[in-house]
């Protein structure tokens, strides 16, 4: 069993998958990106999948079986998008819009600032699907049992 951290600061994330459906019965996914000054994760390797492991520079943490988080320390960055926005029409945008920052009696209004808030994304439908973890870059491994 080993803990596992991002060898550079300000490299690990965490993708929340938030998913709902238009009118039309199209779907559509909002990606929300936080990216952590360290996070810690706890995974259990053999020799030769810790070699796999340390020689690459890119780590998804859902890939490895048995993998969990201990901790995400520090929030640093945050991005949120549209998944494949280019695919949504300019009145669909319009939709996902008040669907991500409107009350139900609100109109959406582009020229006004926006933030999140995930009560009002479970109010609008919005249900999260998936949590992705990774490192933006590879990893250091502390062996804690074996």
């Amino acid at each position: 069993m080993y803990e596992m951290i991002a060898d550079y600061k300000k490299s690990t994330y965490q993708i929340e998958q938030w998913k709902n459906c238009l009118k039309n019965g199209k779907k559509v996914r909002l990606d929300v990106t936080n990216y952590f000054y360290s996070g810690t994760f706890e995974v259990e390797l053999d020799d030769k999948e810790k070699e796999e492991l340390l020689k690459k520079e890119i780590i998804i943490i859902n890939d490895i079986p048995g993998a969990s988080c201990m901790s995400l320390d520090s929030g640093c960055d945050y991005y949120d998008e549209i998944y494949k926005k280019d695919q949504y029409s300019e009145e669909e945008l319009k939709e996902i819009n008040k669907l991500l920052y409107c009350d139900e009696d609100e109109d959406y209004n582009s020229e006004e600032e926006y933030s999140l808030d995930t009560d009002l994304l479970e109010k609008n439908g919005w249900s999260m699907d998936d949590t992705i973890y990774g490192f933006d870059t590879g990893c250091e491994l502390e062996l804690i049992s074996d």
